[in-house]
């Protein structure tokens, strides 16, 4: 499984603005879309593409509400979704990723 250079987007904090998205279509990454959430008008921003990040961070630089933490380290594979932590949260911190 390759490892990447992945952003992380805090749903939370996401006021679903899709600046993210824009930025990163517009450079040619096309990684991230919006996806309806219940009862919220605009959506919130995730990681669709993972494999086509370029990890420029970009999206991070757009984001009204620091909702895209920096990249981690994650392994991911072609055409499946993005295994995330519940909420961003590492209890034994980047060392978790490493083990």
């Amino acid at each position: 499984m390759p490892v990447a250079i992945l952003p992380d987007i805090g749903e939370q904090m996401c006021i679903g603005c899709a600046l993210c998205v824009e930025i990163c279509t517009s450079l040619g990454p096309d990684v991230l879309r919006v996806k309806p959430v219940e009862g919220w008008k605009r959506g919130k921003a995730f990681v669709f593409y993972p494999e086509r990040c370029i990890s420029d961070g970009a999206c991070i630089g757009v984001c009204p509400t620091k909702a895209i933490f920096w990249m981690r380290p994650m392994d991911f594979t072609v055409g499946q979704p993005v295994p995330l932590y519940k909420n961003s949260v590492f209890v034994k911190g980047w060392t978790e990723l490493i083990d």
